[in-house]
């Protein structure tokens, strides 16, 4: 005898058309910005660009490219949060087209609070300059590591075999990706954090704990 089991299929429509976005905004980029969109995906490879583009835009750390790119980064990494929601059911609030939007929200909330903190911080304590090479280098890696976890993220999206498989492989990719990213945003700054160790502990408490805990006071 065969055992019937219920099948909840993902309706993945909207999700082709925010892969559509994606390759929308990654297209412009491309059209605008080639050499430099090709440098960024590059960066974990070679990092000689960064400082050449951080001079030129020190002043000046948002800027359309990076604007194109955040977009980018808000679509991603909230489909994966999605993904891993419709996986392990975390929350039923995030199971719908309503439920990613909402992760959308939550996620440029979370990164426009530590954005503004350590402004407001930089100009308080005369640390711009500090705070605007830390946050260039963390951005850019960032760029580059997204760039590099589409292609997983738009392979788990759409395996109907192994999917759960496919999103923890993606799962681990990201993790090693970020260490790596922060072990480069370390050594890049060894002097510049060594010098300034008051600042660079004031800026963890503040720009990586405190928003965290605020976006989970808020979705609890």
């Amino acid at each position: 005898m065969f055992e019937a089991k219920e099948i909840i299929h993902q309706d993945d429509h909207w999700i082709s058309l925010v892969f559509l976005t994606i390759l929308i905004f990654l297209t412009l980029a491309k059209v605008l910005y080639k050499d430099r969109l090709l440098h960024t995906a590059t960066l974990f490879i070679s990092k000689k660009y960064l400082f050449i583009y951080f001079d030129k835009e020190k002043n000046d750390v948002i800027n359309l490219f990076q604007f194109l790119l955040f977009i980018i980064q808000l679509l991603a990494l909230s489909l994966l949060f999605y993904e891993a929601n419709y996986l392990w059911q975390f929350s039923s609030r995030f199971n719908d087209l309503n439920g990613y939007l909402l992760l959308v929200g939550y996620m440029g909330l979370y990164f426009c609070i530590r954005f503004f903190i350590g402004l407001f911080l930089a100009e308080i304590f005369t640390i711009k300059s500090i705070f605007n090479k830390i946050i260039y280098d963390k951005v850019s890696y960032f760029n580059n590591l997204i760039l590099w976890i589409l292609p997983f993220l738009l392979l788990s999206a759409y395996a109907d075999i192994y999917k759960e498989l496919f999103f923890k492989i993606t799962f681990l990719v990201l993790a090693i990706l970020l260490i790596l990213r922060y072990s480069l945003v370390l050594g890049n700054n060894k002097k510049l954090i060594t010098n300034n160790l008051f600042y660079f502990m004031l800026y963890l408490c503040a720009l990586e704990i405190a928003p965290l805990a605020i976006i989970l006071k808020l979705t609890i």
